[in-house]
């Protein structure tokens, strides 16, 4: 009976992807989709308001007014109502310079299930405004723009529309829309959503004038199926047993191993580190250590940050703002490991030189034999030689531990929106102990792989150091190199976070 319940717990686990998705764009990300026509008499603009499932963790504990963990159709209704005057003050619409007055017809509030369990925000908005002194004869310009949530990351799209005789053209809006009114998101630069928030064109009831560029459809563009967030799915299961909640640890660490070997996280990073640097079994145990200390730490901060700040300090502000400080420890470990190969390369003095002599009695080896001790190596020096046989250090500075320690920093610094869904979905389903062993978990499974991308490289750093490759160029500068790929990556981490 219990390998029946576990086999129906396996089934049901990995069952969860055609019930719940993750949102496409993130789960930070608050979207907006505005379709413009034009009657002879009126403006119809259809508006919608799309909120992924972090934001609509934050919403829903103003929504739910009696605070009994439920939101609830009057509850929605209420929210709605609430927010629809701000909302379409926020919509600036004119024609001919002259302000159009929009008002609702009606809307309707949903709450698609997103990951983990969360619910998305979905309200949308029939719109219309009146056009008194339109002449059919005459050239109108129109004017939009979306003020709503300026500050947000997410998908803007605008669409214009032609109804009846109505002839629109110097458009800056295309004619057809990308996501089926932010139903399906394409599957390519999702990256660098779609934002459009202003748009303006010309219309009238007679013929196209002859220099003007008639209204464009877009092409060129396929919709994606929306992707479910495994991971979060974890907490959702409806059921916790013994035999689950191991399959859920076991899971949760797979899945921390796999989000390691998405880009970022350091793998290059570390492997460019440890690969010019005497480095042990322990400096890269101690590496996947601090990792799986800050992710967790990280996620945690987030979601205290969610749940309580949110009013103050929006969480995907904070985003580029880790990166960048991500950015600022790899660049600085890079920076001052670059220096000191280049200069231990070039036989300079640096900061981290070494200086020591060899005896006979310090080279005997176990069955007797002595090295022929025929030279003193002097500081800086690469190669030295014993019995005839030369061979180079990789580098001549020791591991720094503070190094390692700022590199699992960054490593680990910028927190997995995965991992802060299924905290929120613990709090939500009140199981805060199960998502805080998960997240651990999870941590451990990154920084597992982290370790082992470290010792992978650090082999391969010891392969260089045979005494037979000790003259080639390449093996020299490997090193230098390294130090080099570590301060490039670090530049262009605090890049991006600029962008």
């Amino acid at each position: 009976m219990q390998r029946n319940n576990f086999l129906k717990a396996v089934i049901f686990t990995l069952a969860l992807a055609g019930f719940a998705a993750a949102h496409p764009l993130g789960n930070f990300t608050v979207n907006h989709y505005s379709r413009i026509e034009v009657e002879k008499s009126q403006i119809k603009l259809r508006a919608i308001l799309d909120v992924a499932e972090i934001p609509t963790f934050q919403e829903s504990q103003k929504i739910d007014a009696d605070n009994d963990g439920k939101l609830s159709e009057a509850e929605l209704d209420a929210y709605a109502a609430q927010i629809t005057p701000d909302y379409i003050a926020n919509l600036q619409l004119s024609v001919d310079d002259a302000p159009v007055a929009l008002r609702s017809t009606g809307n309707n509030i949903s709450l698609p299930m997103g990951s983990g369990n969360l619910p998305t925000l979905r309200i949308e908005w029939n719109l219309i405004g009146d056009l008194p002194d339109f002449k059919a004869n005459v050239v109108h310009r129109l004017q939009f723009e979306n003020k709503n949530h300026a500050g947000r990351i997410g998908w803007n799209e605008i669409v214009a529309g032609r109804v009846g005789s109505i002839n629109i053209f110097n458009s800056t809006a295309f004619g057809s829309g990308i996501t089926d009114e932010l139903k399906a998101y394409p599957g390519e630069n999702l990256n660098a959503p779609l934002d459009e928030r202003r748009a303006e064109f010309s219309f009238s009831a007679s013929a196209i004038p002859q220099n003007a560029v008639p209204l464009q459809n877009r092409d060129g563009h396929t919709s994606a199926p929306m992707q479910k967030d495994q991971f979060a799915e974890l907490i959702a299961i409806p059921e916790v047993t013994p035999s689950i909640i191991l399959f859920g640890l076991l899971l949760a660490f797979g899945f921390g191993a796999m989000h390691a070997l998405s880009p970022g996280h350091g793998k290059t990073v570390v492997g460019a580190y440890l690969v010019g640097s005497r480095g042990t079994i322990k400096h890269a145990i101690f590496l996947g250590a601090i990792v799986t200390v800050t992710h967790t730490l990280g996620v945690f901060a987030l979601g205290i940050l969610t749940l309580f700040a949110s009013e103050y300090i929006l969480p995907e502000t904070l985003m580029p703002f880790l990166s960048f400080i991500s950015g600022l420890l790899v660049l600085f470990i890079g920076l001052t490991l670059f220096k000191n190969r280049l200069f231990s390369a070039l036989g300079w003095k640096t900061d981290t030189h070494h200086g020591h002599e060899h005896t006979p009695g310090d080279n005997s080896q176990e069955n007797g034999y002595f090295h022929d001790f025929e030279k003193i190596h002097a500081d800086g020096d690469l190669t030295h030689t014993h019995g005839g046989s030369t061979h180079t250090h990789l580098p001549p500075e020791s591991i720094s531990w503070r190094s390692l320690l700022g590199l699992g920093i960054s490593g680990g610094l910028l927190p997995c929106p995965s991992a802060l869904v299924l905290m929120l979905s613990a709090i939500n389903l009140n199981r805060v102990g199960y998502g805080i062993v998960l997240t651990l978990v999870f941590s451990f499974g990154l920084a597992a792989t982290l370790t082992a991308v470290g010792l992978a490289f650090l082999y391969t750093g010891k392969f260089f150091d045979n005494p037979k490759l000790s003259g080639n160029r390449i093996v020299k500068t490997l090193p230098v190199f390294s130090a080099f790929v570590i301060t490039c990556v670090g530049a262009f981490i605090c890049y991006g976070s600029l962008k």
